[in-house]
């Protein structure tokens, strides 16, 4: 059977900001048009957008672009372009501003020395999916009680755009690694303090690597970025808690689900059950 398409018209126009204090220059929106129109202009720092509903269309440097779901708009600084929906239905869109200052700590760790993108729309199902992932949780009221993994979503999503489509490839170049012993003394510290929230920067200091060197090497030790590994680790820990006939609510807060809600959330998309329906089939 034919996937439906969207067939509800936007009723009006408006557009919502947040900012998140993980990164405070970093601005956010989601956007509902119909007749509203962009003219020509230009961003202080990297566009990054998708539609959600419908399409829209805008000329850059001369060329028409379509951007529609399954694809993804980046757009370098100072880069006049405009924008308008493609239907008279209208369109949905989520973007992201990306300060100058955060990109160039990305570019300098790949060893980029032009950040700009080679063009300002790719077809990407997969990072189309991942910005919005990234995006509804930057704008959640708990993100700041999530800072691992929004810093590590946040950290390897922008690196894969400029790896992608960045019109300069990176070269080589060498850097401390994480040792053994270090891999297993940060897993240990998420065994024993799992309930801690972890800051991605102190992780990275306490084995003299950067935020971005850290989160790769800790991935291509473990085959998991910091954040997957400890969310995995507490799941676990909570799964021997729930056999034990333990209460739901005092396992979450013990393991590092900042509430209840959310490690049945965590726990049924892992073992596709909730807690409580789990704890009932093994006790």
């Amino acid at each position: 059977m034919a996937k439906k398409e969207w067939r509800r018209e936007v009723t009006e126009e408006k557009i919502e900001y947040w900012r998140n204090p993980i990164v405070p220059e970093m601005e956010l929106s989601t956007a509902s048009f119909r007749q509203f129109e962009f003219a020509q202009h230009v961003h202080l720092d990297y566009h990054i957008g998708v539609v959600t509903q419908g399409g829209q269309k805008y000329q850059h440097k001369g060329k028409s672009y379509h951007l529609g779901k399954g694809c993804i708009s980046t757009l370098n600084p100072d880069e006049a372009h405009n924008g308008q929906s493609v239907e008279a239905r209208g369109y949905q869109a989520n973007v992201m501003s990306i300060p100058i200052s955060y990109v160039n700590q990305i570019t300098t760790e790949l060893n980029i020395k032009e950040q700009f993108f080679a063009s300002p729309l790719s077809w990407a199902p997969d990072l189309h999916q991942a910005f919005l992932h990234l995006h509804k949780n930057l704008t959640s009221p708990h993100a700041t009680q999530a800072r691992l993994q929004i810093e590590t979503s946040l950290m390897a999503f922008t690196t894969e755009l400029f790896e992608r489509y960045g019109a300069v490839k990176p070269t080589s170049h060498q850097q401390h690694s994480l040792s053994f012993q270090q891999v297993t003394d940060i897993k240990t510290q998420f065994h024993d303090e799992m309930h801690y929230a972890f800051q991605l920067e102190d992780l990275a200091a306490s084995v003299g690597l950067s935020k971005f060197q850290f989160l790769r090497q800790f991935k291509a030790a473990t085959g998991m970025t910091p954040h997957a590994y400890l969310k995995r680790v507490r799941l676990e820990y909570a799964k021997k808690a729930l056999a034990k006939g333990e209460a739901v609510i005092d396992i979450a807060l013990r393991v590092g689900f900042f509430d209840q809600s959310h490690l049945n959330k965590a726990f049924k998309q892992a073992f596709l059950v909730t807690p409580s329906h789990f704890q009932r089939r093994v006790i």
